[in-house]
């Protein structure tokens, strides 16, 4: 993945990508960005399918510990963004 697709990633993106890798793991129609994942049905396992699908479709790679039961769509999307930025 380039530096340049990573830092082309907008707020909107990110955060909706986030939301519909949720939805699409957890198998919920929608999901509250503000949401805990734990509260969605979230596990270790379903954080790294997660996370998988935020890297494949932003290019952006999280820890594992970036998913954890309390975080949000939100927060995993704010996180996507600084890293983006750091990259």
């Amino acid at each position: 993945m380039t530096d340049e697709r990573i830092q082309a990633v907008s707020d909107e993106r990110a955060e909706s990508t986030v939301i519909e890798a949720f939805r699409h793991v957890l198998g919920v129609p929608e999901v509250d960005r503000d949401a805990p994942f734990g509260a969605l049905g979230g596990d270790s396992l379903r954080a790294v399918r997660v996370l998988s699908r935020v890297w494949r479709e932003l290019g952006v790679e999280l820890p594992v510990h970036a998913l954890r039961d309390t975080t949000t769509a939100a927060e995993v999307a704010a996180a996507v963004r600084e890293q983006g930025r750091a990259t």
